[in-house]
């Protein structure tokens, strides 16, 4: 080969390469040029990215509204018990021992403390005092349960210190009460209580008379025996009694005090009657209390008496030696105190336990006996059955069948001294009975 041929074929050898070269690079420019219609999905790494809190899939319950269920209230673990001095469960008695065994069997059942407080019917601090105050300044402490005069829980229930529940409700519609009972808790048919005792006036005389007193107040003149009652009560009760006896009212329309002339004066003829027979006792100007009227029982000097059934229950719990044997007559009319027992918190779950403790304090096998160390009539008819006390049980089932209401405190207050007055002028100073009508009817106005 000549040496102009090789130059041509050197050069074209170098042309040859370097179109090579510029197409290799070509297409490395081209895989790096972005287009438009390219989206550019980035360069995974092994950077650890750390995982974004997301929520729970578990749903969260919904809160429903919350009713006061009994499931919803809160355990209770303490009842308060207001009861008066004459029912503490820590005296050394029967009665007391009684109790105090009942109320440690409902705690220990109930898994509850009992906080037994002791409360006076009347004077300063009274029953009614106290819950009023109680109800001001510590509601938390108000008793469960109380136990109150029937006059008492009248003045509660104006005060709307007592409630009333349906549990309490189907109790006092139970047929085993004395209509006393019934009445005592009744307001404008609702019952704020239950009837738990009653104390009535009875007839008592002497078991070896050969002439029984017949059952009728107004023939005590007629009885060849000598009579006592407690004359100079300045509360009046047993003229009251005869006075009612008598179909005399207290009231009239208007709701204002009044003595009527017809049913005094048939009241106060026995007094002068029996002066008149020489029937009764001189003693009875000095006796002033139920408690003076069975001292001179006890000590013979009285044949027959009107005075409570609890002073006589009570007296013949103790020793009975020397003292005669006694009866009562089953008199036709009688009046009694009554004893109830009421719920006084206003919490619901308060009010359930409470509820339950009045049941389990006027069940019949419970209350027979307790009723019958007291000294007070049961006011269910079942539980006076079943007592021990085989002579005086039948007329107390009699006179408690027929037995009404003792009137309203403030009556017993206003015609109480009244009453007094009047039978003192007869017995005392020898008045007239058309006197002593007279000089009371004039002391109403």
């Amino acid at each position: 080969m000549n040496k102009r041929s090789h130059s041509w074929f050197k050069l074209t050898l170098l042309l040859l390469m370097a179109t090579a070269l510029l197409a290799l690079n070509g297409c490395e420019m081209i895989k790096n040029l972005d287009f438009p219609w390219e989206e550019n999905a980035g360069v995974p790494t092994k950077t650890l990215v750390p995982p974004v809190a997301t929520e729970t899939q578990v749903p969260t319950p919904t809160q429903a509204p919350v009713d006061p269920t009994p499931t919803q209230v809160p355990r209770q673990t303490r009842l308060v018990l207001w009861l008066p001095p004459e029912f503490d469960p820590e005296e050394d008695n029967a009665a007391a021992g009684l109790l105090k065994a009942r109320l440690e069997r409902f705690a220990r059942n109930n898994r509850i403390e009992i906080d037994v407080r002791l409360k006076n019917p009347s004077g300063s601090s009274n029953v009614i005092e106290s819950l009023i105050a109680t109800n001001g300044a510590a509601p938390e402490n108000l008793p469960a349960v109380v136990l109150l005069r029937k006059q008492d829980l009248d003045a509660a229930h104006a005060r709307g210190l007592v409630y009333v529940n349906e549990a309490l409700q189907t109790l006092s519609g139970d047929t085993d009460w004395y209509s006393f009972a019934r009445e005592a808790v009744s307001h404008e048919n609702t019952s704020f209580g239950i009837g738990l005792l009653g104390d009535p006036m009875i007839l008592a005389y002497q078991s070896r008379l050969e002439s029984v007193p017949e059952n009728n107040w107004f023939t005590l003149p007629k009885s060849p025996v000598r009579f006592g009652f407690a004359a100079d009560d300045s509360q009046g009760r047993f003229m009251l009694l005869l006075y009612l006896a008598s179909n005399g009212e207290t009231r009239d329309a208007q709701n204002q005090l009044i003595l009527q002339k017809e049913p005094l004066t048939q009241a106060l003829q026995v007094l002068a009657d029996m002066q008149s027979a020489r029937n009764l006792s001189p003693a009875v100007l000095q006796m002033q209390t139920p408690s003076a009227v069975w001292q001179s029982f006890a000590a013979w000097n009285l044949e027959t008496a009107a005075m409570p059934a609890s002073v006589v229950l009570k007296a013949l719990a103790g020793d009975t030696t020397g003292q005669p044997e006694l009866l009562f007559t089953p008199v036709e009319f009688t009046l009694t105190e009554s004893w109830t027992l009421a719920l006084a918190h206003p919490g619901e779950a308060q009010q359930e336990l409470g509820t339950k403790l009045i049941q389990d304090l006027t069940e019949t096998n419970f209350l027979a006996k307790w009723s019958e160390a007291l000294g007070y009539v049961p006011a269910r008819p079942t539980a006076l059955g079943a007592w021990t006390n085989v002579n005086l049980k039948p007329a107390l089932e009699r006179v408690m069948n027929i037995a009404r209401l003792y009137p309203r405190d403030d009556t017993i207050i206003s015609l109480g001294p009244i009453l007094r007055n009047a039978a003192l002028m007869i017995i005392r100073d020898g008045a007239s009975v058309e006197e002593a009508v007279s000089q009371a009817l004039e002391g109403i106005k």
